[in-house]
């Protein structure tokens, strides 16, 4: 299984990457949109990069911040299992369970989140 980060690099290949940063968050546009708070995550490997994304993405007036991070990798990973959690959070939820049943279900998809991560060449620490 591959991210979109792999994909890049075996289109364009490993020389480019230092050009590539990927973002990923809970976000909503229409929430957005209406001035609500918002934070993203941007990955690359060329910390100046990064930096230089993060300065030109987030707000100034607080409502869209960004995250700088050298992991595109966990990135990508963990921006694809949050949504599977939070649809797993809201069966849950659903079926009449209560916080601690959710809080467990995240608490537990968090781990496994951070495991798949590393397995597929994440830094994650």
């Amino acid at each position: 299984m591959q991210t979109p980060y792999d994909v890049i690099e075996d289109t364009l290949g490993a020389e480019y990457m230092q050009q590539v940063v990927v973002m990923s968050g809970p976000s909503f546009a229409k929430e957005l949109a209406e001035g609500q708070p918002t934070n993203v995550v941007v990955a690359g490997s060329d910390a100046g990069l990064v930096q230089k994304v993060q300065g030109q993405m987030s707000c100034r007036e607080g409502n869209f911040r960004t995250y700088a991070s050298d992991d595109p990798i966990g990135c990508e990973v963990a921006g694809a299992v949050k949504n599977v959690l939070a649809v797993a959070s809201g069966c849950a939820s659903g079926m009449g369970f209560g916080n601690n049943t959710r809080a467990a279900l995240i608490c537990r998809g968090l781990a496994e989140m951070a495991r798949l991560a590393k397995a597929m060449g994440s830094n994650t620490r």
